[in-house]
C-alpha cells in the first residue's frame, strides 16, 4: 500500500496542507499574512492557481492527480 496524499482544496487543514505550503513557499509563491500554517485558505488557493498557471496545468486551485506530482514527492 502506497502513501498517497489526499486531494487538497480550500477549507482543508493539516500536515499535507502544511507540506504543500512549504513547497509553494520554497518555489517563491506568496502565501499571505499567515504563511505556512497548515490551513488551505484563499491565499494558498491563489498560490496553487499561480503554480498551475506557470506549469500549464488546469487552473482550479485544487491539488490532485495533475498538480500533486508536479509539486514533487515532498507531499507524499
Amino acid at each position: 500500500m502506497t502513501n498517497v496524499p489526499p486531494t487538497l482544496r480550500l477549507g482543508m487543514s493539516g500536515s499535507y496542507v502544511e507540506r504543500l505550503q512549504k513547497e509553494l513557499s520554497e518555489r517563491g509563491y506568496k502565501l499571505g499574512p499567515n504563511g505556512i500554517d497548515g490551513n488551505f485558505d484563499e491565499y494558498t488557493e491563489n498560490a496553487v492557481k499561480e503554480f498551475q498557471k506557470d506549469n500549464n496545468l488546469t487552473v482550479d486551485g485544487v491539488v490532485a492527480a495533475e498538480t500533486g506530482p508536479k509539486l514533487g514527492a515532498s507531499l507524499a
